[in-house]
């Protein structure tokens, strides 16, 4: 037991120094992680963690705790309005991505022992990080969005898969159809259980302790092991159990102050999780490293082969293609997994083995920064497909329908952008109809409306709302709520959302306090309001006045 904590505590120590150092430099602070688990692996670093198999297993409880609160924070309602585009890139990405990694890796050129090696080649390339690319899209607020909601689907598709996978792989030498339908019936129980069990005990057991925030919290946790626990021990995986747990509760409404409390928890096993991968990492030479960096060209290639087409034909725009191909292109941490297998079936070598954990973890390096610049991404493709003459299907549309571009856009219409309207309604009413008004507020929309001003309902921090009123057209765009009374998003992440769309706008944001301030503009804000700096300043003029007049 010792001997674990020891580990444990010197990995914290390494994960927490090396992020820090990442951090510092502006670099991805899983980067971080994972050198950190190379330093102290026992493959190439310093050999201070003997046993990283024991970091492995608790580690994974990380991953069952992001799964969980993914769940809790899945809105079943919208994930299924994504329709086509969801069922179309969820059941055609893997199939065409594996049948693409066949064809590729059996070419002469690659010298692969076996067909063997190409099929699990393939099947490692058409799998994709859930870890990373929820924790990233977690982090920059993105999760909600179309194409974070369409990746989250997609995901949720390939652990699927995964399972058809694992059911099959003892037999990929002769291949049984049955246990396909079986994975197939115990996915569906599963479901079946877990949605049953949370209307009929979960909601009574709540009930019974609700007044008490702690029992909430421990009957949660305990709620997500047993479904963990129950995916088990049915043959399926912990983080599906995890996942359905969360999502079966999602809707009550004890899942907010659920999240808030496991998110810690969730972060501490997470960190474990990306440093055991590090400490895989195997010693390197110059035919492994340039057969990973072949695998991770193909891994993006077939990313924007399958998805990019397949949301297309189902309707979705340019951006939302561009940016969920972006996203999921990496090789999953499952694929570890099932190479362990292989290896252990005799399907593969090690070599096999090192090439995957090499690919993964560029692949997770080249992720974190291309889902951080997704948009900006985005925006350099577009202006070359339509510098080239292939203007996107949005950008036609909004020619062809001449709608009405709004030079000014109010994020949000609280008592900052209400005292903004009184003052521009009294000094020049004929602006008020360049005015573009964002809210969740039917009422306050339905009031502007009525007054000549143009009131939009929507999620001021979705880049979905931002791109479907045109804020890529607007010259001024502000956001006068300070961070306090935003719910899910922040000024920032609004910033670097309109800098993204809008790279020629003039924005303006409001801190809360000073040190927000710098980092406001540096994520793209060209004014920042302090407003009790506006206040005091107003006050000290007032005063200052009436006391010069009163020869005070």
């Amino acid at each position: 037991m010792h001997g674990i904590v020891t580990q444990i505590g010197i990995s914290l120590l390494a994960a927490t120094a090396l992020g820090f150092v990442f951090q510092y430099f502006k670099q991805p602070v899983i980067l971080g992680y994972l050198v950190a688990g190379a330093v102290i692996g026992p493959e190439i670093g310093f050999r201070l963690v003997s046993e990283p198999e024991s970091i492995e297993v608790i580690s994974e409880i990380g991953l069952i705790l992001l799964l969980f609160i993914i769940g809790l924070e899945i809105n079943p309602k919208r994930l299924v309005s994504s329709g086509k585009q969801l069922v179309l890139g969820g059941v055609g990405q893997f199939i065409l991505c594996s049948i693409m990694g066949v064809g590729f890796f059996l070419l002469p050129v690659f010298h692969l022992k076996s067909g063997m090696d190409a099929l699990y080649l393939s099947l490692f390339c058409a799998l994709s990080s859930t870890a990373i690319v929820v924790k990233i899209l977690y982090d920059k607020f993105e999760l909600d969005t179309l194409p974070g909601r369409l990746s989250l689907g997609i995901l949720i598709f390939q652990d699927i898969w995964a399972i058809l996978i694992l059911a099959l792989q003892p037999n990929f030498t002769n291949p049984n159809l049955v246990l396909v339908g079986i994975a197939l019936a115990k996915s569906a129980g599963l479901l079946a259980a877990g949605y049953l069990l949370s209307r009929y005990v979960m909601r009574w057991i709540y009930g019974q302790i609700s007044k008490t925030p702690e029992m909430v919290v421990a009957m949660s946790i305990a709620w997500c092991a047993f479904m963990a626990g129950l995916g088990s021990w049915i043959g399926l995986s912990m983080e599906m159990g995890a996942l359905i747990a969360g999502v079966s509760i999602s809707a009550f409404p004890y899942s907010v102050h659920v999240s808030a409390k496991v998110l810690p928890l969730r972060d501490f096993f997470l960190t474990l999780f990306f440093l055991s991968i590090g400490m895989k990492i195997p010693a390197p030479n110059t035919g492994i490293l340039m057969f990973s960096a072949v695998i991770v060209l193909f891994v993006i290639m077939s990313r924007f082969l399958s998805v990019y087409p397949l949301l297309a034909m189902a309707g979705s725009g340019r951006r939302t293609c561009f940016i969920t191909s972006v996203n999921l292109a990496q090789i999953s941490e499952f694929s570890l997994v099932v190479a362990s297998l292989g290896v252990g079936y005799g399907h593969i070598d090690q070599g096999v083995l090192s090439l995957i954990i090499y690919a993964m973890a560029m692949t997770s390096v080249l992720t974190s920064y291309a889902i951080k610049g997704n948009h900006r991404l985005f925006l350099v493709c577009d202006r070359i497909l339509t510098a080239m003459g292939f203007a996107s299907k949005d950008r036609m549309a909004h020619e062809n329908e001449g709608e009405q571009a709004y030079p000014v856009v109010l994020l949000g219409y609280h008592r900052g952008a209400k005292a903004f309207i009184e003052r521009i309604a009294q000094a020049a009413p004929r602006f008020l109809s360049n005015i573009l008004v964002i809210d969740y507020n039917p009422e306050l929309l339905k009031e502007l409306n009525e007054r000549g001003i143009k009131g939009v309902f929507g999620d001021i921090s979705s880049v979905d709302t931002l791109e479907h009123v045109h804020v890529a057209d607007a010259e001024v765009i502000v956001s006068t709520i300070p961070d306090m009374l935003l719910k899910g998003t922040s000024n920032q992440a609004m910033v670097k959302a309109c800098r993204a769309i809008a790279p020629q706008a003039f924005i303006v944001a409001t801190a809360d306090e000073n040190d927000q301030i710098q980092d406001l503009k540096n994520m793209g804000a060209n004014e920042v309001l302090l407003p009790y700096d506006l206040i005091g300043h107003h006050l000290s003029e007032l005063i200052l006045k009436t006391c010069e007049e009163q020869d005070v």
